[in-house]
């Protein structure tokens, strides 16, 4: 080989490995360092003479970077953003939508959690977000069994005993107890007073309450039409030895008819043959809302 030609190869290796190099920095780039958000909880800020008392089971939390989503946790969760410095954070209370996990979604009628916050690469940042409801929510039932009357009672079709609980049977303060014995089948019962107006058109409508029970129960609505009455059941609650509170989805039911005149709330069931002695339903917290 010529004694002139080994710098010019010599150099054309030094081009190929810088270049081999670079397109190696191009393909691998250096990864950045994520802040994290740790969100354990949310906590619902009520007046509890116009909105009920602050009980809630806020499941998820659906996160959000400058109006982008970045994803839904479920709870206590940590949040990586690939980025540090000042960050618009948004951050939605999610639900499940009668008690489904497949039926996840953020709450409909509780404001988000919006601030400015400052992240710190490789580090967590701690958000338990106060939500409050939106101010265009309207209460149309509110019941938590600690005031003077009980806005529930039993129908002519109902046999045992509705009643109310405190101390260790309780949720919270006072709680309502439906019952049936051995030899009784049917209880049945329905909120007092005139039936409740609900909109109807697809606007959301959406009844919550909290309860525990040994046989399942039903839910549903007595919906108002002229010259009759549709009895319809919602949802069917299975056994729960925990207090469990639950978000039942109403929008579908009050808007199924343009004929509706109102509602009237009902909760019923049939004594479960495998049970021996009593079965019973404990209500607490009913929320009635659109």
């Amino acid at each position: 080989m010529s004694k002139h030609l080994r710098p010019t190869i010599f150099l054309f290796v030094l081009v190929l490995l810088a270049s081999s190099y670079t397109s190696c920095e191009l393909i691998n780039p250096e990864e950045q360092i994520p802040s994290f958000l740790r969100i354990d909880s949310f906590s619902l800020s009520t007046t509890v003479l116009t909105e009920g008392h602050p009980v809630h089971q806020f499941t998820d939390a659906w996160v959000y970077d400058n109006e982008r989503l970045l994803g839904i946790y479920e709870l206590p969760a940590i949040v990586p953003i690939l980025r540090s410095g000042d960050a618009n954070i948004r951050i939605r209370g999610g639900i499940k939508l009668n008690g489904q996990v497949g039926s996840r979604i953020p709450n409909l009628f509780t404001k988000d959690f919006q601030a400015t916050l400052e992240l710190f690469s490789d580090s967590q940042l701690h958000v338990n977000p106060v939500l409050p409801f939106k101010t265009d929510v309207s209460f149309k039932w509110l019941e938590d069994f600690d005031g003077s009357g009980i806005s529930l009672s039993q129908t002519s079709a109902s046999e045992g005993v509705l009643e109310r609980k405190s101390g260790t049977e309780a949720f919270d303060g006072q709680s309502l107890k439906l019952s049936i014995n051995a030899g009784e089948l049917l209880f049945e019962c329905k909120k007092v007073g005139d039936p409740i107006v609900l909109p109807g058109e697809g606007i959301p409508v959406m009844i919550e309450f909290t309860y525990r029970c040994n046989n399942e129960f039903v839910f549903g609505l007595f919906s108002n039409i002229p010259g009759g009455t549709i009895q319809k059941s919602i949802i069917v609650l299975k056994p729960s030895a925990d207090w469990n509170h639950i978000y039942v989805n109403l929008t579908d039911v009050v808007s199924s008819n343009p004929n509706f005149t109102g509602h009237l709330p009902f909760f019923g069931f049939i004594k479960d043959e495998d049970i021996a002695g009593e079965s019973f339903v404990y209500l607490d917290n009913i929320r009635l809302l659109h």
